[in-house]
């Protein structure tokens, strides 16, 4: 019995510890505020990233005469780092065999400036401090 759960666990931590923290990320006040502050720490290096690559696609576009050009995360990525990608790719298709076809591929391709930017402000705005309210009741 034990065994079987333990390969439970093991075959689906990637869903079960996302959840176990976003439990505990509702449950706990102290929790919260850490994991805003850490969303914060996150989204700037990303919203950075973002600026790169657009300056990078401007500055390719202003000095190659073939037009507007855009650089899509796979081909940064693979430059970069061609073994994460592949264990990137080999980990999507572990967790689910349509999910590299389905949503892998279709996030590498979009523009890198895109995905970094977008996630970058979602993480922003998710972690954004919040204004105090204040509620009178008569």
């Amino acid at each position: 019995m034990v065994g079987k759960f333990v390969s439970f666990l093991i075959v689906y931590a990637a869903i079960i510890i996302p959840l176990v923290v976003l439990l505990l990320v509702c449950l706990f006040a102290p929790i919260r505020a850490a994991a805003r502050t850490v969303m914060r720490l996150v989204a700037r290096p990303l919203l950075l990233i973002a600026v790169v690559a657009l300056v990078y696609d401007g500055t390719r576009t202003l000095a190659g005469g073939s037009g507007f050009v855009i650089t899509s995360l796979a081909e940064h990525w693979q430059s970069l780092h061609p073994a994460s990608l592949q264990a990137f790719k080999a980990a999507l298709s572990q967790l689910h065999p349509v999910a590299w076809d389905a949503a892998g591929q279709r996030l590498v391709k979009l523009p890198a400036w895109v995905v970094a930017g977008g996630a970058g402000m979602l993480l922003a705005w998710i972690g954004r401090k919040r204004r105090a309210l204040n509620v009178y009741v008569n």
